[in-house]
């Protein structure tokens, strides 16, 4: 017997069993019913969706680390005086050097190896 067709009460609570109904059933997941639905869903009309969708993961990502890690805005590696100074708005050829490598290197780290992704539309 397939759970997807049963009336809502006699669905378990199995989260990879949800579909977009299951979920529009229940306001507090109601919101979420376009990440949910992507997620869950095994029918070939919602990768199809999923494909119209935008994925802002990797901008929202990139330009947080950028402003994050502009050297000088939150703090210089290496500073001009110390080794860390935070908020001198002051840079150097070597610090950017070391920033643009934190900045890489952490790209890769949250967008490769966590794949992160948020999906809008």
């Amino acid at each position: 017997m397939n759970q997807l067709s049963d009336p809502p009460s006699s669905r378990t609570s199995n989260p990879s069993l949800l579909s977009y109904d299951t979920i529009n059933e229940n306001p507090l997941l109601s919101n979420f019913s376009t990440i949910y639905r992507i997620r869950f869903s095994k029918h070939h009309h919602h990768h199809q969706e999923r494909e119209k969708m935008s994925d802002w993961g990797p901008v929202l990502v990139t330009v947080i680390l950028f402003v994050m890690l502009t050297p000088g805005l939150l703090f210089q590696l290496p500073g001009r005086q110390r080794y860390v100074e935070f908020g001198n708005f002051q840079t150097s050829a070597v610090s950017v050097i070391v920033h643009s490598l934190l900045y890489f290197s952490l790209v890769c780290v949250f967008l490769l190896a966590l794949k992160i992704h948020i999906y809008i539309g």
